[in-house]
This record gives C-alpha cells, sequence and structure tokens, in this order.
C-alpha cells in the first residue's frame, strides 16, 4: 500500500482531475504554487490534487477571513512529481503520477503560502477476477460506439485495451475521455475500481445515446 505523509500540501484546480496510474501535465505559475513545488522537490515530490467546489455554477463563497481559499471537495488524488521542468521566470512545467486517493480530514495551519491538510489514503478492493474479460469486453464495446459517435466515423480504440489492466483501463479512460470535470470527480469519488467501472459505463451509454438522440432529431 501507498502511504501518504501525514501532512499533504494540495493543489487546488478549478479543472483537472487526478486519477490513480495516470498522468497530469501542470503549468506551475503562481507564487504560492512555485513555493509548494519547490517544497515538494525537496521532501517526497507528492502533491494532493483537489477539485474547487462549484465548477459548474457560482462558486461556493471562501471563508471571510481567507478569501484565497476556495472550497474544495472532500476527496482528492495524491501524485507524485515525476517530470519537472523550470523556466527561467521562475514558471515551470511538472507531470504528476496519480498515486492514491484521499479524503481530507481537515485543513491545518502552517503559515506555508500553499494549503496543507491532514489527509486519509482510501485503498480499493480490486475488481472480481471472475468479472475481469466480461466488462473489459464491455467497456471496449461502449468506448467504442462513444468514439463513433463523436467523430461520426468508426474509430479503433484496441491500443490502449491491449496495454492496461482493468482498473487502469478504468482510471485511464475517467482521466482521458472528453468527459466534465464534475463528471470526472464523480468517478473519482466512487468507493472502487469496481463501481468505477459501472459508474464509468452509465455515463457512457448515456453520452452516446444522446448524441444519437440528437442526431434523430436533425
Amino acid at each position: 500500500m501507498i502511504a501518504l505523509p501525514p501532512v499533504l500540501r494540495i493543489f487546488p484546480l478549478g479543472e483537472g482531475v487526478l486519477f490513480p496510474d495516470t498522468l497530469l501535465p501542470l503549468h506551475v505559475f503562481e507564487p504560492r504554487y512555485r513555493q509548494l513545488v519547490a517544497d515538494a522537490l525537496d521532501d517526497d515530490r507528492t502533491i494532493g490534487m483537489v477539485l474547487i467546489r462549484g465548477v459548474d455554477g457560482p462558486v461556493e463563497p471562501a471563508p471571510p477571513d481567507r478569501p484565497d481559499r476556495p472550497a474544495v471537495y472532500d476527496i482528492g488524488c495524491a501524485g507524485r512529481i515525476v517530470e519537472h521542468e523550470p523556466l527561467e521566470d521562475g514558471r515551470s512545467m511538472i507531470v504528476l503520477r496519480g498515486m492514491v486517493r484521499f479524503r481530507i480530514r481537515r485543513e491545518l495551519e502552517f503559515g506555508d503560502p500553499y494549503r496543507v491538510v491532514e489527509a486519509q489514503a482510501l485503498y480499493e478492493a480490486p475488481i472480481p477476477a471472475e468479472h475481469m474479460r466480461a466488462w473489459r469486453d464491455e467497456l471496449r464495446v461502449l468506448v467504442g460506439d462513444y468514439a463513433t459517435a463523436l467523430s461520426g466515423e468508426r474509430t479503433p480504440v484496441d491500443k490502449v485495451f491491449e496495454k492496461l489492466d482493468l482498473e487502469g483501463l478504468v482510471n485511464y479512460l475517467s482521466a482521458s475521455l472528453p468527459l466534465a470535470v464534475l463528471e470526472r470527480q464523480s468517478l473519482l469519488e466512487c468507493a472502487t475500481a469496481e463501481q468505477r467501472f459501472q459508474r464509468l459505463s452509465a455515463v457512457l451509454r448515456y453520452r452516446v445515446l444522446g448524441r444519437s438522440e440528437r442526431r434523430q432529431e436533425k
């Protein structure tokens, strides 16, 4: 199991959701997040990614005494910096690899310019082996149908299915398919990889059905 540090630096975003075993590139330009990245590089290279609440509408207000701290979702994903490219003006490009989901237990005060929390790691039970083949085949069909609905042509999806196991595949698709950010957050909040598979399948069926109905209306 992957252990989280006792104090987790968090990077709130208004878009973009990190999943375990996926990669997330980030352009770091705000001074407080430059400091966060510098401190993470000097330590264990770990950053907790969390989504800001209200991205689908009015943003939930921050505390009056801390206007720089918008409300965030309780469930996020910790990532490790695997690539770091410093730029001349102090900005940097980094790539995070997702490690483990976490739940924020409480926010802490240490006087840092960025936010830090006490977090609980959320470990996931593996997908039952007896369902692996059938669910993989089901997902292959759904992704193929969705890709076809988006492009209007039958798009091959076999390559990605050859490289990843089912759990890795579900996380990769949750992160990379053109889904709404709140759909991604709902997928991240699923307690197990099995539940994430079921949720992702439901989202894809809904998307394919919606596009089919819109074409018929035309």
